[in-house]
């Protein structure tokens, strides 16, 4: 017998996430139909101290626009989409600044979404992956961090400092590179990694051409995920998979008898939303006949995905019981 936790939930292979930063009214328009048509949810980074109201942030490129208010993001949100924090001000944000930048922002955004508010997302450029502002990321309780880092993230990766692909028609010079709608996935096929895409608001034409997509190209490249992915992929919100990353890092397995093992949870993080893991189970053969799992003494059917090789997904709670036997046995003491 042997049990494991899966590096990602459902046992998919590879993890697709797409961020949008600024959290622009617009994207309602433009970018929602198309998820809402493919299936895919996202995720936007909202600039706490601009909620409903007209950007205007420096020389932005997307002055004029709209920054969603507490509505925008809710809908968003019942649509299965996340809401992480871009900063209060989208200003670099020097140590004196953290407490509103970092902890401020997160209150005000939780109680504009009427959710939690798991990620960080540095605004502008790495300078905001400070050795400060990730201090206070993990002071004020946040899961991790993204950054501006082309590359994919792997299991066993560094949840403060998560790296984000560029979802651009082009990028900054002296190195410009092209809009490639197959960007990381081949890598993230074979490594088994996350990618998580960011951009900002796709419209017909790209706002700015290095800060952006357009709104075909984004339909392109989700279309491209889909049919590249195939049953592989597991697209997720971002919050969704550092829960994940985080119960599976928390979760250790005791083999207390032949057919039985017990789950704790070590050091799980308190904003840890959603505790399901999925596990595959190396049995008998005779196990794999009625492909069920006990948990708690209750059961539940289980999916044969390999000759004995069982597979099953269940929310964890420290001191859970799982077991492959008949529920008329209980487990050792």
């Amino acid at each position: 017998m042997q049990l494991s936790i899966s590096n990602w939930k459902h046992a998919k292979n590879w993890v697709y996430s797409i961020t949008y930063d600024e959290a622009l009214e617009e994207l309602h328009r433009f970018v929602v139909p198309h998820h809402e048509a493919l299936g895919i949810p996202g995720h936007v980074e909202a600039v706490a101290g601009h909620l409903g109201v007209v950007r205007q942030i420096g020389q932005s490129s997307y002055n004029g626009y709209h920054h969603m208010g507490p509505s925008g993001l809710r809908d968003l949100i019942a649509r299965g989409w996340g809401v992480g924090n871009h900063t209060w001000s989208h200003e670099v944000v020097q140590p004196h600044m953290v407490d509103r930048e970092i902890g401020e922002a997160k209150a005000v955004l939780e109680e504009a979404c009427a959710g939690p508010v798991p990620l960080y997302c540095a605004a502008g450029s790495n300078a905001n992956m400070s050795d400060h502002v990730l201090e206070a990321c993990r002071r004020y309780g946040y899961l991790g961090a993204m950054s501006i880092t082309d590359d994919l993230n792997r299991p066993g990766d560094e949840l403060f400092w998560l790296n984000r692909t560029a979802l651009h028609v082009h990028m900054y010079e002296p190195f410009f590179n092209a809009y490639d709608p197959f960007r990381n996935i081949r890598n993230a096929q074979e490594e088994g990694g996350w990618i998580i895409d960011y951009c900002h608001c796709p419209l017909e034409v790209a706002v700015h051409p290095s800060k952006d997509c357009s709104e075909a190209q984004l339909r392109r490249r989700l279309e491209t995920v889909l049919s590249e992915g195939g049953d592989e992929v597991w697209c997720a919100n971002p919050d969704e998979v550092i829960y994940y990353h985080r119960t599976r890092r928390a979760t250790t397995i005791t083999q207390t008898g032949e057919n039985f093992y017990r789950l704790n949870l070590v050091d799980l993080p308190a904003g840890v939303a959603c505790t399901t893991l999925t596990f595959e189970a190396i049995v008998p053969a005779p196990l794999c006949q009625d492909p069920t799992v006990w948990i708690n003494g209750v059961p539940q059917a289980a999916q044969l995905v390999r000759p004995r090789t069982l597979r099953f997904s269940t929310t964890v709670r420290d001191g859970l019981c799982v077991s492959f036997a008949p529920e008329t046995r209980a487990e050792p003491t």
